[in-house]
Protein backbone atom coordinates (compact mmCIF):
# COMPACT_ATOMS: atom_id res chain seq x y z
CA UNK A 1 0.00 0.00 0.00
CA UNK A 2 2.92 2.36 0.65
CA UNK A 3 3.86 2.16 -3.02
CA UNK A 4 0.33 3.08 -4.03
CA UNK A 5 0.26 6.09 -1.71
CA UNK A 6 3.36 7.48 -3.42
CA UNK A 7 1.52 7.87 -6.71
CA UNK A 8 1.41 11.51 -7.71
CA UNK A 9 -2.19 12.78 -7.94
CA UNK A 10 -1.38 15.08 -10.88
CA UNK A 11 0.05 12.14 -12.82
CA UNK A 12 -2.92 9.89 -12.05
CA UNK A 13 -5.51 12.57 -12.91
CA UNK A 14 -5.37 12.13 -16.73
CA UNK A 15 -6.33 8.46 -16.34
CA UNK A 16 -9.57 9.44 -14.59
CA UNK A 17 -10.81 11.42 -17.60
CA UNK A 18 -14.18 10.17 -18.89
CA UNK A 19 -15.20 10.32 -22.54
CA UNK A 20 -18.71 10.12 -23.99
CA UNK A 21 -17.22 9.09 -27.32
CA UNK A 22 -15.19 6.20 -25.86
CA UNK A 23 -18.13 5.11 -23.71
CA UNK A 24 -20.47 5.17 -26.70
CA UNK A 25 -17.99 3.27 -28.87
CA UNK A 26 -17.70 0.57 -26.22
CA UNK A 27 -21.46 0.13 -25.91
CA UNK A 28 -21.96 0.18 -29.70
CA UNK A 29 -19.01 -2.16 -30.19
CA UNK A 30 -20.47 -4.72 -27.80
CA UNK A 31 -23.85 -4.60 -29.53
CA UNK A 32 -22.15 -4.82 -32.93
CA UNK A 33 -20.51 -8.04 -31.72
CA UNK A 34 -23.92 -9.31 -30.60
CA UNK A 35 -25.31 -8.51 -34.05
CA UNK A 36 -22.35 -10.30 -35.66
CA UNK A 37 -22.92 -13.35 -33.44
CA UNK A 38 -26.54 -13.55 -34.62
CA UNK A 39 -25.63 -12.97 -38.27
CA UNK A 40 -23.08 -15.79 -38.35
CA UNK A 41 -25.56 -18.71 -38.18
CA UNK A 42 -28.02 -16.72 -40.30
CA UNK A 43 -25.49 -16.52 -43.14
CA UNK A 44 -23.81 -19.89 -42.48
CA UNK A 45 -26.44 -22.22 -40.99
CA UNK A 46 -24.04 -24.99 -39.96
CA UNK A 47 -23.36 -26.35 -36.48
CA UNK A 48 -19.89 -24.69 -36.08
CA UNK A 49 -21.56 -21.30 -36.68
CA UNK A 50 -24.09 -21.97 -33.93
CA UNK A 51 -21.35 -22.93 -31.47
CA UNK A 52 -19.28 -19.83 -32.28
CA UNK A 53 -22.42 -17.71 -32.02
CA UNK A 54 -23.21 -19.01 -28.53
CA UNK A 55 -19.62 -18.39 -27.39
CA UNK A 56 -19.64 -14.83 -28.75
CA UNK A 57 -23.08 -14.07 -27.31
CA UNK A 58 -22.00 -15.32 -23.88
CA UNK A 59 -18.85 -13.19 -24.16
CA UNK A 60 -20.85 -10.07 -24.98
CA UNK A 61 -23.46 -10.83 -22.32
CA UNK A 62 -20.53 -10.66 -19.94
CA UNK A 63 -19.32 -7.59 -21.83
CA UNK A 64 -22.49 -5.54 -21.35
CA UNK A 65 -22.70 -6.69 -17.71
CA UNK A 66 -19.20 -5.26 -17.24
CA UNK A 67 -20.25 -2.01 -18.90
CA UNK A 68 -23.17 -1.86 -16.46
CA UNK A 69 -20.56 -2.13 -13.70
CA UNK A 70 -18.70 0.89 -15.09
CA UNK A 71 -21.96 2.79 -15.47
CA UNK A 72 -22.75 1.99 -11.83
CA UNK A 73 -19.47 3.75 -10.95
CA UNK A 74 -20.55 6.64 -13.23
CA UNK A 75 -17.35 5.94 -15.17
CA UNK A 76 -18.66 4.97 -18.61
CA UNK A 77 -19.88 8.43 -19.67
CA UNK A 78 -19.23 11.97 -18.51
CA UNK A 79 -22.87 12.57 -17.58
CA UNK A 80 -24.38 10.80 -14.56
CA UNK A 81 -27.82 10.42 -16.11
CA UNK A 82 -26.34 9.02 -19.32
CA UNK A 83 -24.50 6.41 -17.24
CA UNK A 84 -27.75 5.47 -15.53
CA UNK A 85 -29.92 5.43 -18.64
CA UNK A 86 -27.55 3.52 -20.93
CA UNK A 87 -26.36 1.33 -18.07
CA UNK A 88 -29.86 0.31 -17.06
CA UNK A 89 -31.46 -0.45 -20.42
CA UNK A 90 -28.65 -1.36 -22.83
CA UNK A 91 -26.17 -2.97 -20.42
CA UNK A 92 -27.90 -4.37 -17.33
CA UNK A 93 -31.45 -5.21 -18.36
CA UNK A 94 -30.61 -7.56 -21.29
CA UNK A 95 -28.78 -9.85 -18.84
CA UNK A 96 -31.48 -9.43 -16.16
CA UNK A 97 -29.29 -7.19 -13.99
CA UNK A 98 -30.53 -4.23 -11.92
CA UNK A 99 -28.00 -1.38 -12.08
CA UNK A 100 -29.39 0.50 -9.08
CA UNK A 101 -29.47 -2.46 -6.69
CA UNK A 102 -26.10 -3.62 -8.03
CA UNK A 103 -24.56 -0.19 -7.45
CA UNK A 104 -25.45 -0.18 -3.73
CA UNK A 105 -24.16 -3.73 -3.35
CA UNK A 106 -20.98 -3.19 -5.36
CA UNK A 107 -19.92 0.01 -3.61
CA UNK A 108 -19.98 -1.94 -0.35
CA UNK A 109 -17.66 -4.46 -2.01
CA UNK A 110 -15.16 -1.66 -2.70
CA UNK A 111 -15.57 -0.21 0.78
CA UNK A 112 -15.00 -3.53 2.57
CA UNK A 113 -12.71 -5.39 0.13
CA UNK A 114 -10.02 -7.22 2.06
CA UNK A 115 -12.33 -7.99 5.00
CA UNK A 116 -15.00 -10.54 5.87
CA UNK A 117 -17.55 -7.71 5.59
CA UNK A 118 -17.08 -7.67 1.83
CA UNK A 119 -20.44 -8.94 0.47
CA UNK A 120 -18.54 -10.85 -2.23
CA UNK A 121 -16.24 -12.55 0.29
CA UNK A 122 -18.21 -15.86 0.23
CA UNK A 123 -17.52 -16.09 -3.52
CA UNK A 124 -13.78 -16.29 -2.93
CA UNK A 125 -13.12 -17.68 0.53
CA UNK A 126 -13.26 -21.37 -0.46
CA UNK A 127 -10.46 -21.07 -3.02
CA UNK A 128 -8.19 -22.80 -3.77
CA UNK A 129 -10.41 -25.84 -4.35
CA UNK A 130 -9.87 -29.39 -5.50
CA UNK A 131 -9.96 -30.22 -9.19
CA UNK A 132 -13.11 -32.29 -8.56
CA UNK A 133 -14.84 -29.33 -6.94
CA UNK A 134 -13.94 -27.02 -9.82
CA UNK A 135 -15.19 -29.55 -12.38
CA UNK A 136 -18.51 -29.78 -10.51
CA UNK A 137 -18.86 -25.99 -10.64
CA UNK A 138 -18.12 -25.94 -14.36
CA UNK A 139 -20.64 -28.69 -15.06
CA UNK A 140 -23.33 -26.88 -13.04
CA UNK A 141 -22.68 -23.79 -15.14
CA UNK A 142 -22.78 -25.57 -18.49
CA UNK A 143 -25.85 -27.66 -17.58
CA UNK A 144 -27.91 -24.59 -16.68
CA UNK A 145 -28.15 -25.38 -12.96
CA UNK A 146 -26.32 -22.19 -11.95
CA UNK A 147 -28.56 -20.05 -14.17
CA UNK A 148 -31.76 -21.61 -12.79
CA UNK A 149 -30.63 -21.01 -9.20
CA UNK A 150 -29.63 -17.46 -10.10
CA UNK A 151 -32.95 -16.70 -11.79
CA UNK A 152 -34.86 -18.11 -8.82
CA UNK A 153 -32.91 -15.86 -6.45
CA UNK A 154 -33.36 -12.85 -8.76
CA UNK A 155 -37.14 -13.34 -8.80
CA UNK A 156 -37.24 -13.49 -4.99
CA UNK A 157 -35.03 -10.42 -4.72
CA UNK A 158 -37.13 -8.47 -7.22
CA UNK A 159 -40.26 -9.54 -5.36
CA UNK A 160 -38.81 -8.05 -2.18
CA UNK A 161 -38.66 -11.39 -0.37
CA UNK A 162 -34.86 -11.61 -0.27
CA UNK A 163 -32.33 -8.85 0.22
CA UNK A 164 -30.20 -8.08 -2.83
CA UNK A 165 -27.26 -10.49 -2.70
CA UNK A 166 -25.03 -11.39 -5.66
CA UNK A 167 -23.52 -14.31 -3.76
CA UNK A 168 -26.92 -16.06 -3.71
CA UNK A 169 -26.15 -17.79 -0.42
CA UNK A 170 -29.33 -16.61 1.23
CA UNK A 171 -31.88 -19.41 1.35
CA UNK A 172 -34.64 -18.17 3.65
CA UNK A 173 -37.05 -15.28 3.23
CA UNK A 174 -35.96 -12.15 5.07
CA UNK A 175 -39.20 -10.20 4.63
CA UNK A 176 -42.92 -10.86 4.73
CA UNK A 177 -44.44 -9.31 1.64
CA UNK A 178 -48.11 -9.12 0.66
CA UNK A 179 -49.15 -10.53 -2.71
CA UNK A 180 -50.05 -7.03 -3.95
CA UNK A 181 -46.67 -5.55 -2.95
CA UNK A 182 -44.92 -8.58 -4.40
CA UNK A 183 -46.69 -8.04 -7.73
CA UNK A 184 -45.75 -4.33 -7.72
CA UNK A 185 -42.15 -5.14 -6.89
CA UNK A 186 -41.91 -7.76 -9.64
CA UNK A 187 -43.46 -5.41 -12.18
CA UNK A 188 -41.01 -2.67 -11.27
CA UNK A 189 -37.98 -4.96 -11.09
CA UNK A 190 -38.60 -7.08 -14.19
CA UNK A 191 -40.11 -4.50 -16.54
CA UNK A 192 -36.81 -3.33 -18.05
CA UNK A 193 -35.34 -6.85 -18.48
CA UNK A 194 -38.54 -8.03 -20.16
CA UNK A 195 -38.75 -4.97 -22.43
CA UNK A 196 -35.09 -5.12 -23.46
CA UNK A 197 -35.25 -8.82 -24.31
CA UNK A 198 -38.58 -8.30 -26.08
CA UNK A 199 -36.96 -5.55 -28.14
CA UNK A 200 -34.10 -7.88 -29.06
CA UNK A 201 -36.58 -10.61 -30.06
CA UNK A 202 -38.63 -8.10 -32.08
CA UNK A 203 -35.58 -6.95 -34.05
CA UNK A 204 -34.73 -10.58 -34.86
CA UNK A 205 -38.36 -11.27 -35.76
CA UNK A 206 -38.44 -8.25 -38.10
CA UNK A 207 -35.37 -9.70 -39.84
CA UNK A 208 -37.10 -13.11 -40.05
CA UNK A 209 -34.52 -14.49 -37.62
CA UNK A 210 -36.65 -14.90 -34.50
CA UNK A 211 -35.58 -18.55 -34.21
CA UNK A 212 -32.04 -17.33 -33.40
CA UNK A 213 -33.21 -15.77 -30.13
CA UNK A 214 -32.86 -19.21 -28.56
CA UNK A 215 -29.06 -18.81 -28.99
CA UNK A 216 -29.21 -15.78 -26.68
CA UNK A 217 -31.11 -17.85 -24.11
CA UNK A 218 -28.79 -20.86 -24.43
CA UNK A 219 -25.73 -18.62 -24.06
CA UNK A 220 -27.17 -17.02 -20.91
CA UNK A 221 -28.07 -20.34 -19.31
CA UNK A 222 -24.76 -22.05 -20.05
CA UNK A 223 -21.55 -20.46 -21.29
CA UNK A 224 -22.25 -17.00 -19.85
CA UNK A 225 -22.46 -18.52 -16.36
CA UNK A 226 -19.10 -20.22 -16.87
CA UNK A 227 -17.43 -17.07 -18.21
CA UNK A 228 -18.92 -15.14 -15.30
CA UNK A 229 -17.51 -17.63 -12.79
CA UNK A 230 -14.01 -17.57 -14.29
CA UNK A 231 -13.96 -13.78 -14.52
CA UNK A 232 -15.26 -13.46 -10.97
CA UNK A 233 -12.76 -15.92 -9.51
CA UNK A 234 -9.87 -14.34 -11.41
CA UNK A 235 -10.46 -11.02 -9.67
CA UNK A 236 -10.07 -12.07 -6.02
CA UNK A 237 -9.90 -15.85 -5.59
CA UNK A 238 -6.61 -17.53 -4.72
CA UNK A 239 -4.87 -14.18 -4.18
CA UNK A 240 -1.91 -13.68 -1.79
CA UNK A 241 -4.13 -12.44 1.07
CA UNK A 242 -7.89 -12.09 0.61
CA UNK A 243 -8.20 -10.54 4.08
CA UNK A 244 -5.69 -7.74 3.65
CA UNK A 245 -6.93 -4.23 2.91
CA UNK A 246 -4.09 -3.71 0.44
CA UNK A 247 -5.46 -4.18 -3.13
CA UNK A 248 -2.02 -5.40 -4.18
CA UNK A 249 -2.72 -8.46 -2.02
CA UNK A 250 -6.48 -8.98 -2.33
CA UNK A 251 -7.04 -8.26 -6.05
CA UNK A 252 -5.53 -9.62 -9.25
CA UNK A 253 -4.71 -8.40 -12.74
CA UNK A 254 -4.48 -10.94 -15.55
CA UNK A 255 -2.85 -10.70 -18.95
CA UNK A 256 -5.52 -11.38 -21.57
CA UNK A 257 -4.83 -12.74 -25.05
CA UNK A 258 -7.16 -11.86 -27.93
CA UNK A 259 -9.11 -15.10 -27.57
CA UNK A 260 -9.55 -14.47 -23.83
CA UNK A 261 -10.95 -11.02 -24.60
CA UNK A 262 -13.46 -12.84 -26.83
CA UNK A 263 -14.41 -15.21 -24.01
CA UNK A 264 -13.83 -14.47 -20.31
CA UNK A 265 -12.22 -11.00 -20.36
CA UNK A 266 -14.09 -8.41 -22.46
CA UNK A 267 -13.91 -4.65 -21.96
CA UNK A 268 -10.61 -4.54 -20.01
CA UNK A 269 -12.09 -6.46 -17.07
CA UNK A 270 -8.75 -8.26 -16.64
CA UNK A 271 -7.28 -5.06 -15.10
CA UNK A 272 -9.03 -5.62 -11.80
CA UNK A 273 -6.17 -4.70 -9.47
CA UNK A 274 -5.97 -1.31 -11.17
CA UNK A 275 -9.72 -0.90 -10.72
CA UNK A 276 -9.42 -1.44 -6.97
CA UNK A 277 -6.45 0.91 -6.71
CA UNK A 278 -8.40 3.69 -8.42
CA UNK A 279 -12.12 2.92 -8.98
CA UNK A 280 -12.48 6.35 -10.61
CA UNK A 281 -10.45 5.26 -13.65
CA UNK A 282 -12.80 4.39 -16.58
CA UNK A 283 -12.35 0.90 -18.01
CA UNK A 284 -11.06 2.26 -21.34
CA UNK A 285 -8.26 4.05 -19.44
CA UNK A 286 -7.15 0.96 -17.50
CA UNK A 287 -4.53 -0.31 -20.02
CA UNK A 288 -2.75 3.07 -19.94
CA UNK A 289 -3.06 3.23 -16.15
CA UNK A 290 -1.60 -0.28 -15.94
CA UNK A 291 1.38 0.82 -18.07
CA UNK A 292 1.89 3.86 -15.83
CA UNK A 293 1.85 1.72 -12.66
CA UNK A 294 4.35 -0.62 -14.27
CA UNK A 295 6.69 2.32 -14.94
CA UNK A 296 6.31 3.40 -11.30
CA UNK A 297 7.44 -0.03 -10.09
CA UNK A 298 4.12 -0.83 -8.39
CA UNK A 299 4.19 -4.42 -9.70
CA UNK A 300 7.72 -5.31 -8.55
CA UNK A 301 6.42 -7.71 -5.91
CA UNK A 302 3.01 -8.39 -7.46
CA UNK A 303 2.14 -11.53 -9.42
CA UNK A 304 0.43 -10.60 -12.69
CA UNK A 305 -1.33 -13.74 -13.90
CA UNK A 306 -0.05 -14.87 -17.27
CA UNK A 307 -3.45 -15.60 -18.79
CA UNK A 308 -6.57 -17.27 -17.42
CA UNK A 309 -5.08 -20.76 -17.59
CA UNK A 310 -2.54 -19.46 -15.09
CA UNK A 311 -5.42 -18.19 -12.94
CA UNK A 312 -7.13 -21.58 -12.99
CA UNK A 313 -3.89 -23.18 -11.75
CA UNK A 314 -3.90 -20.72 -8.83
CA UNK A 315 -7.50 -21.69 -8.03
CA UNK A 316 -6.59 -25.34 -7.58
CA UNK A 317 -5.14 -27.01 -4.53
CA UNK A 318 -1.64 -28.39 -5.09
CA UNK A 319 -2.66 -31.78 -3.67
CA UNK A 320 -6.11 -33.36 -3.34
Amino acid sequence: MDTVLKLKPKEVLPFTKKSNIQGALLVLGNWFMIAFAFSLPALLPYWPSYIISVLLLANRQLGIAILMHDAAHYMLFENKQLNLWIGRFFCGAPVLADLDAYRTYHLKHHKDAGTTNDPDYPNYKSYPVTRTSLVRKVLRDLCGITAIKTLYALVLMNAGILNYDMVFKQKEATKRVSMLLMAKNLTKGLLLPILSNLLLFTVLWALDLSHLFFLWVIAYFTVYQLFLRIRNAAEHAGVPDLLDRNPLLHARTTKAAWWERLTVAPNYVNYHLEHHLRPNVPCYQLPAFHAYLQQQGVYKEVKIADGYADVVRMLLLKTE
